[in-house]
């Protein structure tokens, strides 16, 4: 047995010692049944009481027979014995429902079956009622409207569940959330509407007290939202429809008095309720409503005077929603100019080339006058060959520059017999010609490289532009960052013992969602791994297991969306003979944004030189991609390192696969590469496109084209040392291949290619890629 199998069964034998008695277990029975219950009390009438039914359809699956027991004594003991026997029966329906909702996986958690499941057995029930008593168009409607109340309250209550269940408490809720929070606890409010001394009610105590503390900390929005819903609870509840105004009217003046302290605030509060009272001509007894708001008011001076630190810290947004537009655009229109500028500096030097190559015309006539200068001057037939004779000699420069041209070495023996028979010093001036010719080869050749360089910078300033517009285009996406799911993290980080610096939540174009956090140096990175579960629930999101990135003063931690595909790859590489290294490079990555990449590129020739040469384009190409760059412009960028690497031709094939492991696009790009197979659904295709490597022309041209792959798909690229006639084994193998091990699929068909081939001349990589669901 091993040391994993011990501790399990150590951990089994424990779990069945302890599966007595469990306090905390019973206390969450306790609670559902208690709140079951006060919910089967919080209706308005004995004719539209569904919250103890929703309250029924939003606990667990083990929570479901207490929560039922606790509802069905409620309404019996609320109700006459008809209503409580219509509503007892919508519970048990309720259950059996439910119950048979388990046996679907995540069926009856589904927030649709959660609303409809309690609508329909309050409707049905309500339905029954009717025919029993009487048919009328009243109490249908009334019918109706409790079937939606009840679902669209189990909505609510759902994701109130929900939003507290979140490690890092109620204080990572945003407004919309409290507000859902809120409206489950006013209609829980009406519970305690029974609970009436001397015609003071205690539902009312407690809703004024609520108000008032959310009007003193959350401002005016605090106090407006629960002064309206619990005004809408109590008003509907007693028949006091004063209620609705006082209380909403009272919370939003309450917050807007709540910076002059809170007995201005509790002052404001009242007097809306002397207001509304004498413009609705509200008669009855004032006393007992102000005994409710006095008994409040002490409440919360008193909650206020021990708590207020607390409560201020919960009430005040931990963050600020920062300028995020305005600091976008100002990158933008930076990336802009700096595109802009090197575009010019393009034109500048395509100018300077193009003075430099007019100014350079004519240059091989310098060598026939040096030589006219250097020799014919000190003659003394000078004026006789040169103005008795001046075509005659001309015709006979020119034809030893055009020896020269052809790589004569000019003497006296090799020189034009035309020209040694008239000139005295034949010697020396093709002594001169020789001379003079070598200097222009040497400075023409060197001008050359100068133009080549100026050329190639040109161009590099090209491909800096695209990069920066490319990035341009990725800033210009729809970016939104996400301040209410990025605190609660935060406080997730915090309740974790971790000391967050900062936490940032981005969706992109795709609505793909990635969290970072930044911790200090010192954390501990298991909890930072354990952390993406919760982070999960915070966002509504599946996050994968983080990217840890280490800085000098702290750590990065990314969590990104987990896409629904994802790939398994397997790579072989066989040198050439006698070659210690291959020429061959081949590298798979994933970016930021959930493309997954793979490359191979064939440098020209086998050995170190071939080494090199795809080793730098791989390496590069694989850095702008990641630093955020088009693709185009990177293959551009790369293609112009390659010619300006050295004098040398350095050209290597380029075969790329990007896809895109949310939707499954992929786009296949080609520089003089092989083909590449893809099993697509069983039937396999062969991908080619006609293109030239990079390296050998300024001005490349990806070959691309696109397609879509899903789950069970395999794509194999293989370099130029996978022939033609090696193609047919290839197929026969991915035909019959599983999508089993791709590590023994890939070894073993590239094994039996590498044997048959006679000449074993040339470097072999092959890549398969196996295609399968990830979020599995």
């Amino acid at each position: 047995m091993s040391v994993y199998e011990v501790v399990r069964v150590c951990k089994e034998k424990g779990a069945q010692i302890n599966k007595g008695f469990n306090p905390v277990a019973m206390l969450r029975h306790v609670c559902c049944f208690g709140l079951s219950l006060l919910y089967s009390l919080s209706g308005f009438n004995e004719r539209f009481s569904p919250f103890g039914i929703a309250f029924v359809s939003c606990v667990s699956k083990k929570y479901t027979l207490t929560a039922t027991i606790g509802a069905c004594i409620g309404y019996f003991v609320a109700f006459e014995s008809v209503s409580a026997l219509r509503y007892t029966s919508s519970v048990l329906a309720l259950s059996v429902i439910l119950t048979a909702l388990s046996a679907f996986k995540g069926l009856r958690s589904h927030p649709v079956a959660i609303s409809v499941s309690p609508a329909i057995c309050v409707l049905v029930t309500g339905i029954a009622l009717i025919m029993s008593e009487g048919v009328t168009t009243y109490n249908f409607v009334v019918a109706f409207c409790e079937g939606a109340v009840c679902g669209a309250f189990s909505y609510v209550l759902n994701k109130s569940k929900s939003y507290l269940t979140i490690r890092g408490g109620i204080s990572t809720l945003t407004s919309k959330e409290i507000t859902s929070v809120i409206i489950s606890l006013a209609v829980l409010l009406l519970s305690f509407k029974y609970a009436v001394f001397f015609s003071v009610s205690l539902a009312h105590i407690l809703s004024v007290f609520l108000i008032l503390v959310c009007a003193y900390y959350g401002k005016e929005a605090g106090g407006a939202v629960v002064g309206i819903c619990c005004g809408l609870a109590m008003s509907f509840g007693t028949n006091n429809l004063f209620l609705l105004s006082f209380y909403a009217l009272g919370g939003l003046i309450s917050g807007a008095f709540s910076s002059y302290g809170k007995i201005a605030s509790c002052f404001a509060f009242a007097l809306s309720g002397v207001v509304v009272g004498v413009v609705s001509g509200y008669s009855e007894e004032y006393i007992y409503i102000a005994i409710e708001g006095i008994i409040s008011a002490v409440f919360f001076f008193l909650i206020a005077y021990r708590f207020d630190y607390q409560l201020a810290e919960f009430f005040t947004p931990s963050v600020s929603l920062p300028v995020v537009e305005a600091v976008k655009g100002n990158i933008i229109n930076k990336l802009h100019r700096a595109s802009e500028f090197s575009s010019e500096i393009c034109s500048t030097l395509d100018s300077v080339n193009t003075v430099l190559s007019k100014s350079e015309n004519g240059n091989v006539g310098n060598v026939l006058h040096k030589v006219k200068v250097s020799v014919c001057t000190s003659c003394g037939l000078y004026n006789t060959c040169w103005n008795e004779m001046k075509d005659e000699m001309q015709l006979n420069f020119s034809n030893l520059l055009d020896l020269k041209k052809q790589g004569v070495y000019l003497e006296y023996k090799t020189a034009p017999s035309a020209f040694s028979s008239v000139c005295i010093r034949t010697e020396s001036v093709s002594s001169a010609f020789n001379k003079y010719f070598s200097e222009f080869k040497v400075k023409q050749k060197t001008e050359n490289r100068i133009k080549e360089i100026q050329s190639l910078a040109s161009e590099q300033f090209i491909n800096v532009s695209d990069l920066l517009n490319s990035l341009c285009d990725e800033l210009n996406e729809d970016i939104r960052f996400d301040v209410d799911i990025a605190t609660r993290c935060k406080a997730v980080a915090l309740s974790s013992a971790l000391e967050p610096i900062d936490c940032c939540c981005i969706s992109n174009n795709a609505d793909k969602l990635s969290v970072e956090l930044r911790v200090k140096k010192n954390t501990d990175i298991k909890v930072l791994n354990g952390l993406s579960h919760q982070f999960s629930v915070v966002s509504g999101r599946f996050l994968d297991a983080p990217e840890i990135d280490e800085f000098e003063d702290y750590i990065r931690a990314t969590y990104r969306e987990k896409a629904d595909l994802k790939v398994v790859c397997a790579g072989v590489q066989f040198n050439a003979n006698g070659e210690r290294y291959s020429g061959d490079t081949y590298t798979t990555f994933q970016d930021d944004n959930g493309y997954f990449y793979a490359i191979i590129c064939d440098g020209m020739g086998t050995g170190a030189g071939a080494a090199v040469s795809s080793s730098l384009a791989v390496t590069l190409l694989e850095k702008l991609i990641k630093a955020g760059f088009g693709v185009n412009a990177a293959v551009n960028t790369v293609n112009t390192s390659l010619i300006s690497k050295s004098g040398d031709e350095c050209s290597v094939t380029l075969d790329m696969i990007c896809i895109d492991l949310f939707t499954g696009r992929a786009e296949f790009y080609k520089c003089g590469a092989q083909s590449s197979l893809v099993k697509r659904h069983g039937k396999i295709s062969a991908v080619s496109f006609d293109s030239l490597p990079l390296g050998i022309i300024s001005d490349v041209t990806v070959a691309s084209g696109g397609g879509t792959v899903g789950a069970g798909d395999v794509i194999i690229m293989c370099s130029d040392g996978v022939r033609e006639e090696d193609f047919w084994q290839l197929r026969n193998a991915l035909k019959v291949f599983d999508n089993g091990n791709v590590r023994n699929f890939t070894t073993g068909i590239s094994e039996i290619i590498r044997r048959s081939q006679p000449e074993k001349n040339d470097d072999f990589t092959m890549l398969t890629l196996a295609i399968t669901k990830g979020l599995e």
